[in-house]
Parts: C-alpha cells; sequence; structure tokens
C-alpha cells in the first residue's frame, strides 16, 4: 500500500521536530522544509500527498505556498497552521484551496484527524480522475461568498472539498441565503470549469414547460413544437446544471431525473431516442427533502441520489457577526454602480440592520443598501434611509379583548410620522411642512420614538 509523504513546513525548529515525530508514529513518509521556497524545492524530487505549513513566515509565507502549490500539484492537500488564531486569514486560505487549517497550539488527536482525513480526500480525487487541471485561486467564485463567521468557514471547506470532486451535491437554505452563488463557486473550482453553468428555477415553471426546459422536445412534440429543441440538460453536458428549489418538481420530472443520475441519458418530449449526457448535479431547496419523502411527496431513491453530499447554508440570523462585512461589500459595489461618495454607515443605522431579523436574508440585505446608496442625500447610510420595517417595528396590538387590532393614538402618530419621513426620504424640513408641525417639534418626537 502506498506509505502517504507528508510535507512540514515551518520556521521554528521545535514545530518541525513535532510535527515530524507525529506524522513519523501515523506511518508516514515525512519531509520538512524551514521555509517556503525550500518547501517548493523537495516538488522537483517528490510531489508531496499532504503539506503542513505554518502562515506566517518570512519571504514566503503560507498563503503564497499555497498558491504555488496549487499550481505545481493541484491534487496535494494543504493544511495551514497559525500562531496567531487569525480566521481572517485562515478563511483567506480556506477560499484560495486549503483543505483545512488548524491554530496553535493545536490537539495532537486533531492534526492527526485532519491529516489522515486530507490523505482519504487526496486518493478520493486520484480514483476520480486521472489528469487534472490546475484550479486557481483567482477568480474562482469563493471570492464572491462574504463572511468568515464559523458557520461559513465550515461552508468554504466543503467547497473546497467537493467541488473537484463529480459527487451530486444537495444545498439547503432558506430563500434568499444565496444557494446559486454556492453552486457557481463549486462550479468554478470543478474540473467542468471550463464547461457551461446551467441554472433552473424548478419552482417557476409549470410540469409541461419545467419538462420541456429540462428534457427538449422533438418538432411537432405538442402544439406550438415548430422546431427541434435541447433542453437544458442536454445544453450543459460538460459542465454543471443547478436545479434550485427541487422539491418543486411533479412525481413524473422526479422518476425522469432520477433517470438521469442513473442512466446518465434523457430522451426528449415526443422523442423515442435516449441521448447521453454528462452533466453534473447540484440541487437546492428551501424545503425539508426527508419529510417530503416521509409523506410520500418526493421519491426516496431520488432523495438519496441527490443527497451524495449536503451542504447547509445558514441564514442571516445563523451568522449575525457577518452582517457587517457583507454591509461593506454591498455599500462598495452599489456606491460604485451608482458613482456615489459614500464612506460608511452611520452607527445608529448600523444598529438597525444588524438587530433586524432579515427574512429574507442576505438578498433583502444587498436590495436594503441599494435601495439606501441611491436614496441617501449623505455621506453616510442614516437610519432614515432605511426602510420602514427596519425603523419602525410593527406596534405590539391592544390586548383588550373586545378590539385586538386598535392602536393607540400614540402609535398611530409614531406610523404615519415615520411614512411621511420615509416618502421624502428623510428630509424633516419637508416632512414637518407636510405634518403641519415645526420641525423642532417633529424633531423632539422623533427624539421621544428613539430615533435620533
Amino acid at each position: 500500500m502506498h506509505k502517504a509523504t507528508i510535507l512540514i513546513v515551518d520556521d521554528e525548529p521545535d514545530t518541525l521536530t513535532l510535527l515530524r515525530e507525529i506524522m513519523e508514529k501515523e506511518g508516514y513518509q515525512v519531509h520538512t522544509a524551514t521555509s517556503g521556497q525550500a518547501a517548493l524545492h523537495t516538488f522537483v524530487d517528490q510531489t508531496p500527498d499532504v503539506v503542513l505549513s505554518d502562515i506566517q513566515m518570512p519571504h514566503m509565507d503560507g498563503l503564497a505556498l499555497l498558491a504555488e502549490t496549487r499550481k505545481r500539484s493541484p491534487l496535494t492537500q494543504v493544511i495551514l497552521l497559525t500562531a496567531y488564531g487569525s480566521l481572517s486569514t485562515a478563511v483567506e486560505g480556506i477560499k484560495a484551496g486549503a483543505f483545512d487549517y488548524l491554530s496553535k497550539p493545536f490537539a495532537l488527536e486533531e492534526i492527526r484527524s485532519v491529516v489522515r482525513r486530507a490523505c482519504d480526500h487526496k486518493h478520493t480525487l486520484e480514483e476520480a480522475r486521472v489528469s487534472i487541471q490546475p484550479l486557481l485561486p483567482k477568480g474562482n467564485g469563493i471570492n464572491q461568498i462574504q463572511g468568515n463567521s464559523p458557520p461559513m468557514v465550515a461552508v468554504y471547506k466543503l467547497i473546497a472539498r467537493v467541488a473537484p470532486t463529480e459527487s451530486t451535491v444537495l444545498i439547503n437554505g432558506e430563500t434568499g441565503t444565496g444557494k446559486e452563488l454556492i453552486a457557481r463557486a463549486m462550479h468554478a473550482n470543478s474540473l467542468r470549469s471550463d464547461g457551461p453553468f446551467i441554472a433552473v428555477d424548478c419552482g417557476t415553471l409549470t410540469e409541461n414547460l419545467l419538462e420541456s426546459e429540462l428534457f427538449g422536445h422533438e418538432r411537432g412534440a405538442f402544439t406550438g413544437a415548430i422546431t427541434l429543441k435541447k433542453g437544458l440538460l442536454e445544453s450543459a453536458n460538460r459542465g454543471t446544471c443547478f436545479l434550485d428549489e427541487i422539491g418543486d418538481i411533479s412525481p413524473n420530472l422526479q422518476s425522469k431525473l432520477l433517470r438521469v443520475l442513473q442512466e446518465h441519458e434523457i430522451r426528449r418530449v415526443g422523442g423515442m431516442e435516449s441521448i447521453k449526457v454528462d452533466v453534473r448535479i447540484i440541487a437546492a431547496t428551501n424545503k425539508h427533502l426527508k419529510k417530503l419523502v416521509e409523506s410520500g411527496k418526493f421519491r426516496e431513491d431520488l432523495y438519496y441520489r441527490l443527497n451524495v453530499v449536503t451542504l447547509h447554508l445558514p441564514s442571516l440570523r445563523e451568522r449575525v457577526e457577518d452582517i457587517p462585512t457583507l454591509i461593506d461589500y454591498f455599500l462598495t459595489k452599489y456606491t460604485q454602480l451608482n458613482n456615489k461618495v459614500i464612506t460608511g454607515v452611520h452607527p445608529q443605522a448600523l444598529a438597525l440592520l444588524t438587530n433586524y431579523s432579515w427574512p429574507g436574508n442576505v438578498r433583502e440585505l444587498e436590495h436594503t443598501i441599494e435601495r439606501a446608496v441611491v436614496m441617501t442625500p449623505h455621506s453616510l447610510i442614516m437610519s432614515h434611509d432605511l426602510p420602514l420595517a427596519l425603523v419602525a417595528p410593527p406596534a405590539l396590538p391592544d390586548q383588550s379583548p373586545s378590539h385586538p387590532d386598535w392602536k393607540t393614538l400614540g402609535q398611530l402618530e409614531r406610523e404615519h410620522i415615520l411614512k411621511v419621513l420615509d416618502a421624502q426620504q428623510g428630509d424633516e424640513n419637508r416632512t414637518s411642512e407636510l405634518l403641519g408641525i415645526h420641525r423642532k417639534t417633529l424633531q423632539r418626537k422623533l427624539k421621544e420614538y428613539g430615533l435620533r
């Protein structure tokens, strides 16, 4: 049996000695290097299966070594080590293709386990494809995904591990969490990156139209089919087909999709000939497919075919610490698109954005920042630049048993003032004129409402 080769890179001699002893006791063939440049020299004689590299090193740091390793030996798995607990640097490494990262001081069993999994992963890749092209970190799609929270780090790791394989992936997540963005990142980091990426929203099309879109149709197959049409699965040959909202497809289409996954072939609507297709399926849903299986609404055999690898995409409520990072990202994006100079977000507005529940997740946050950038006349995003849903949470209903929907005059006044202020884009002078009150009175009331 092949003895895996481990290359340990660290400018601290004590760390090199310790890691060498650990890896040799595990039965690995071990090489060491005290710098990134020295590590690259070992690639001339022998390509390591796994590289254990410190991040903070002079001249060539761990991220630079990772990039060079990816170019020279894309199958080699890189594990980054850091004594600084820098999560942002570790995330940057994961996005660039590192298998994992470990913070010093690390537990011995933890490093044994991670190295073992990295070796297994490389072996899986070798069995799946003999030849592989380098996967470069620039433009790999993951850089568009924002966030350093632990749930997102787990997402980055899974993308890095699963993308180069041919496995079917099922992405679970609420609406607006960015499931298509994840699918595109997987495609961009896969062996199919030069092929097409085709996305299909299964929840917006009728059964007949979706069948025609997915499988294509022959001329004369139905009224209006005046020409032959290739389906999207056929068009995605040698590429990736992303099936969004897979939980909404009918039992008939579930059966046909199962055939695609089992036999790798399709049959056009109205056609008799089976057509071979080489396509990777990435599916996504905001529903609980297991419960749909239990209720008989989704085929169990299709569920297990799709559920080879499952990726849970966290809601924004599960990663609140990422909201400021996302705000900065969208603020930069939309100020450039709209040619505006906006330097940031007022602390009060940032508090409103952070404390909001975001039922629409990242998509809702993005639209909110885009609207604020377009509407604000200021150099900062202010509270009154935000939608009313954020600025004025729904008032609690009167608890009277006879009239539960009645509101107090104070509640009605508050809502009315905020609606007018929002309609006037935060212009207090114009708002006070329309309300027929002095501007100082408006300011006093806004202060009473906790909005100044």
